[in-house]
């Protein structure tokens, strides 16, 4: 007991330190240099691959713009077919809503993939757009969904049960991290950097219009309705921390939970994930330094907290609990 609590103080401050760590980066960005310019937007222009290309940078930019979502786009799909072939935990009565409500939230899932993701995006910018576009999304979902439900069938029981209150754990830290990212953004209103650079293009001081990070921009005036003022914060941060759910899975499975080497091989593969994503979304001119630090510790944090509220004793729900127990 003396060892877990020393362990726990020790990630404690661990976690405290980065975050007082990343604060500081906070507020050296929002100095300037000699020459009057935010230190955040410098970091761009040294970075852009529009302003110094190169074929490593362009690739490693368009590699992470499509693979970082995708850690939060699979929650709901893999983890609503987890719950619905858990109906039985569940009174009788309450089983085929708990069913249909897991179904629609799998579509829901594969919806959002499709429609929503950077693959969709460059779908759509051939031109492939319109109703045509989110009709064929729409069968890919419902085809998408509908193989999920059948193979989660072959899903064992046991490891049904072991993962129910992880799958709800998942779900509402998913779900509550891209809620505050979306208000977010709607109440910073920040131009994106290569909106910018697209100004310039026009003749303009595109770079006048940034703005540092504790400035949120409720005139909400818009230059263009093609750019995108939602730069502040990063969605792509916030979803590639999603992968850190892999950490607390490590914690429910017994299989892995006695591989100790592989904790810190889980963490350390998930922080490089999100460093990698977050330097990318530079490099592709679609946020700043700021955006994908607060992006990714808001996620973050909400992961930790969520976290705990859901595993501080340790436990499943009793309900799977029982169940697994009677499996023995």
């Amino acid at each position: 007991m003396e060892r877990e609590r020393k362990n726990k103080v020790i990630s404690f401050a661990a976690y405290l330190a980065v975050f007082v760590a990343l604060f500081a980066i906070m507020m050296v960005l929002t100095a300037k240099n000699g020459d009057g310019e935010y230190y955040d937007l410098l970091i761009n222009k040294a970075l852009s691959k529009s302003i110094n290309p190169n074929f490593a940078k362009t690739s490693f930019a368009f590699l992470f713009s499509i693979i970082a979502e995708y850690p939060a786009y699979f929650i709901l799909p893999i983890f609503a077919v987890m719950l619905f072939y858990s109906d039985d935990l569940l009174p009788k009565k309450w089983r085929a809503l708990f069913k249909l409500a897991m179904a629609g939230l799998s579509i829901i899932g594969w919806l959002i993939l499709c429609v929503k993701s950077e693959v969709a995006d460059m779908i759509e910018a051939t031109g492939f757009d319109g109703m045509k576009f989110y009709l064929v999304m729409g069968i890919l979902a419902l085809c998408a969904s509908a193989l999920g439900l059948y193979l989660g069938r072959f899903i064992p029981k046991k490891t049904r049960y072991q993962l129910f209150k992880f799958a709800i754990f998942a779900i509402t830290y998913l779900l509550v991290a891209l809620l505050v990212n979306q208000v977010m953004k709607s109440i910073w209103h920040r131009m994106r950097f290569r909106d910018m650079l697209k100004e310039n293009a026009l003749g303009h001081n595109g770079f006048s219009n940034f703005t540092p990070w504790y400035s949120p921009d409720l005139s909400k005036i818009e230059l263009s309705e093609d750019y995108a003022y939602t730069s502040f914060p990063s969605g792509h941060s916030n979803s590639a921390v999603h992968i850190f759910i892999l950490c607390t899975l490590y914690k429910i499975l017994p299989s892995w939970n006695q591989k100790k080497w592989l904790k810190y091989v889980l963490y350390g593969a998930c922080t490089a994930f999100v460093l990698l994503t977050m330097i990318s979304r530079i490099c592709d001119d679609a946020h700043f330094l700021s955006d994908v630090i607060a992006g990714a510790s808001i996620s973050f944090i909400i992961y930790k907290v969520t976290e705990y509220l859901y595993f501080r004793k340790g436990n499943n729900f009793a309900v799977a609990d029982k169940a697994l127990a009677e499996l023995e």
